[in-house]
């Protein structure tokens, strides 16, 4: 380490030890946090059309709590049995999917995949390396995150992917040309994940569902978890809706079934949570743990990726082993997540896309953070933004939160604040062990109000407290 990384690591290490030691100590979820989750959804969802239902598991077994309504013309609410659309969750499914066929002798992790095309389709390759499947199922084929050819063709613009044919697939292929090695770099897929999921199911001469119902869901018991709905899987899904909480029309899909087709419950997901992290005895887990390793370390804005899995950086400041994934479609908000040391998993789902965040939910959720007014501040977009005007981020090495932007005129521009500063304390909590959530809460509050910064300067070694006026804050 470098003079300032090694100051700012001092700076922190006490705090952070006594983090990681709570941390540790914390393998359930107790009666409070259980509390402070009911009474959060009860105040954000009581009495509007869109609904949260919020899964816990660990060692002491599942409990979900649940506000709001499913909005399908009925005045039911949201419950544990109440189906969604999961999105991009789905694509932890296609991982698993793939090491199955290779635990039975089906597939190669190494096998390239213009083996399980037609000869006429061209897979791109470069420098005489081709895509695998393993490239693939962790985002590092080298395939954009879209097609550019996922346009809507039947006047449904919300929704681009319920036309996106096989030929279509086939189309982009053979125009593609990669832009660097495949398997070298992490870039997030959705076309990737869709190319998986079908050679799959042409190989086994079978549809993408039918494999995942089959070999996943019914060793399970994941009887709601479906791509097409039943009748009765379709009376309890709950409606959707866009940020501005207006009817937004379900999604569709064809060859990107693997990508984000799933649909399912919180009480299915927790069966599927608490097989991940070996709660429940599955024939499944072990491949699911497979699916953990992770492949790549800091990769953009995905942290450390595993098999679809990723961390997001988050439980880097108390060494925790976090790791989950998010979902989202025109409608709806998801995540899955759990912490593999405590064995401790969440459920997150919303039916109403752009409001409160179910993914930043629930990591704060995973890392014990009281859900609070000032939580659901900081996580519902198109609120009014009252601060200080910094941008946080954290370094990973140091595990230290520091100031990555200051907004021209704003309360901590006009205060002289820059770039690189790190923030040890917010009104005398310390930062150590806190995610950005986290801060951002402690920094927000009305505007006029006071709000203390003990700010470390890592090249002067210097540390000042500046007191700072919370205003409103327009970006630009």
């Amino acid at each position: 380490m470098n003079t300032a990384r090694t100051a700012r690591f001092v700076c922190c290490a006490a705090l952070l030890f006594a983090t990681q030691l709570l941390a540790l100590a914390q393998n359930h979820f107790t009666d409070a946090e259980a509390d402070r989750v009911n009474a959060f959804l009860r105040d954000n969802f009581h009495q509007t059309n869109t609904g949260m239902v919020i899964g816990l598991v660990d060692e002491r077994g599942s409990r979900i709590f649940s506000a709001g309504k499913l909005d399908n013309a009925t005045n039911g609410e949201v419950n544990g049995d109440t189906v969604f659309e999961i999105g991009s969750i789905t694509k932890t499914f296609t991982a698993l999917l793939l090491l199955d066929m290779v635990k039975r002798g089906e597939m190669n992790l190494d096998d390239p995949v213009a083996k399980y095309l037609p000869a006429s389709v061209s897979v791109p390759a470069r420098d005489g390396r081709q895509i695998t499947l393993l490239d693939l199922a962790t985002h590092t084929a080298g395939l954009p995150r879209d097609p550019d050819n996922l346009t809507p063709t039947r006047g449904l613009p919300e929704n681009a992917f319920a036309d996106y044919s096989v030929e279509r697939l086939y189309t982009f292929l053979n125009k593609f040309t990669l832009r660097r090695d495949p398997g070298t770099q992490f870039e997030y897929s959705n076309v990737g994940m869709a190319l998986l999921a079908h050679v799959i199911a042409l190989n086994e001469k079978t549809d993408y569902e039918s494999l995942v119902v089959e070999r996943i869901c019914r060793p399970l018991q994941m009887e709601s978890t479906r791509v097409k709905l039943t009748p009765r899987l379709k009376a309890r899904l709950a409606a959707g809706h866009d940020k501005f909480g207006k009817p937004a029309p379900n999604w569709e899909f064809l060859v990107y079934d693997g990508t984000g087709g799933m649909h399912s419950t919180a009480n299915d997901l927790l069966r599927y949570v608490s097989a991940n992290i070996g709660l429940t005895e599955s024939t499944l887990t072990p491949l699911m743990e497979q699916t953990h390793a992770i492949r790549h370390r800091g990769t953009s804005d995905h942290g450390d990726t595993a098999m679809a899995w990723y961390n997001r950086g988050e439980g880097y400041q108390s060494g925790m082993q976090l790791i989950g994934h998010a979902g989202g479609t025109g409608g709806y908000e998801t995540f899955i997540g759990f912490d593999k040391k405590q064995r401790r998993g969440v459920v997150v789902l919303c039916n109403q896309q752009g409001g409160l965040s179910p993914e930043t939910m629930g990591w704060l959720l995973l890392k014990g953070v009281p859900l609070n007014r000032e939580i659901a501040l900081a996580l519902r977009p198109g609120s009014e933004v009252v601060g200080v005007g910094i941008a946080l981020d954290i370094d990973r090495e140091t595990r230290t939160v520091r100031i990555t932007k200051v907004i021209p005129n704003s309360p901590a521009s006009l205060s002289g604040l820059s770039a690189g500063l790190i923030v040890q304390r917010i009104d005398d909590v310390p930062t150590a062990g806190k995610g950005l959530a986290e801060c951002a809460a402690l920094i927000r509050g009305a505007s006029g109000t006071k709000v203390r910064l003990e700010l470390v300067n890592p090249e002067r070694k210097q540390t000042n407290i500046v007191e700072l006026t919370r205003s409103k804050i327009f970006p630009g």
